[in-house]
């Protein structure tokens, strides 16, 4: 039986929040788990009231709700990763971001991937639910499509928080500190990590069957969010590049995708007359402005502002 602490960053989402934490609540499991919430309001702290009612409620699992002051995804992250790597006997650290709800068999099947394939880090698939009516067009952008491989099984990397399970001794190798607070709000400090891990030698697998399920905002299904994000994914990834090979190897090995990005981006655009292939074409457009971003070190904060509730 593993000991596995469950990480939740939280900031203006009470309402996510909740859903996510009920879900832990309901979680079918073999193993010991504890819960951790990380809240990076310091004005309203709505996740330190919401875990506090929970609490005095009789919640399921040990409960316990830590305050972070200063702005930022990896800070938060890195306080959530200290205090569970403190605890006595922790095996592992999940993490789940606060606008999704893990399905019954989640936290098993994330563990029983890590044993089947001795893997250090392992990743789970991320469902899509929309809060309200989205559009033909929209609903076939790639960005709001499940995150799923098809199959469980060894990876090359995993690059996300939202779905994680780590390994202790992995996650206590890497520092203490071990996300980029540079990426305050630009996202990216998850990629940032797994790469440093994977280039250190750690295993990665994923669980198909270990689902969750993000709740996207009618905020989030624009065109102008569809696009950022893609430039934003663009920028982050070639930070994260350009950290581990440098500016002049990490603009040659992206070179031949940045001139596609902008070509189908362009010339493809124009070429049809499908809202929801055109916003695709334009999204390879803007990711290839991202990485060129990147590589010139321009930040754009995409978390400076919270979607949902």
């Amino acid at each position: 039986m593993a000991k596995v602490i469950i990480c939740i960053p939280t900031c203006h989402r009470p309402q996510g929040l909740l859903r996510t934490l009920l879900s832990i609540a309901a979680l079918e499991t073999r193993h010991q788990l504890e819960v951790l919430v990380a809240d990076n309001d310091a004005t309203r702290m709505e996740g330190m009231a919401a875990v506090e009612r929970l609490a005095a409620h009789g919640y399921r699992w040990p409960i316990e709700a830590l305050l972070v002051t200063e702005r930022g995804i990896p800070l938060v992250r890195n306080a959530l990763a200290a205090a569970a790597l403190a605890r006595p006997g922790v095996t592992h650290v999940a993490m789940l971001d606060d606008d999704e709800a893990a399905s019954p068999g989640w936290i098993d099947a994330m563990m029983d991937a890590a044993g089947r394939w001795d893997a250090d880090v392992v990743g789970g698939a991320v469902l899509r639910e929309m809060d309200s009516h989205v559009a033909p067009w929209a609903a076939r952008h790639p960005l709001l499509q499940a995150k799923r491989r098809g199959r469980s099984g060894p990876v090359a990397l995993v690059d996300s928080t939202a779905n994680v399970l780590i390994a202790a001794p992995a996650l206590r190798a890497m520092g203490d500190r071990p996300f980029d607070e540079r990426m305050a709000l630009t996202g990216g400090s998850d990629k940032q990590l797994f790469t440093r891990m994977a280039r250190e030698g750690f295993r990665f697998a994923w669980a198909e069957e270990a689902l969750v399920t993000e709740l996207i905002p009618a905020s989030r299904v624009t065109a102008r969010w569809l696009l950022m994000r893609g430039y934003r994914l663009g920028m982050t990834d070639m930070i994260v590049e350009r950290f581990h090979k440098g500016r002049l190897r990490a603009l040659a090995g992206e070179a031949p995708r940045i001139l596609a990005g902008f070509l189908v981006g362009t010339l493809g655009a124009v070429a049809t007359f499908d809202r929801g292939k055109r916003l695709v074409r334009l999204g390879k457009l803007y990711r290839a402005a991202g990485k060129i971003a990147g590589l010139a070190g321009i930040h754009y904060e995409e978390y400076r502002k919270v979607h949902g509730a």
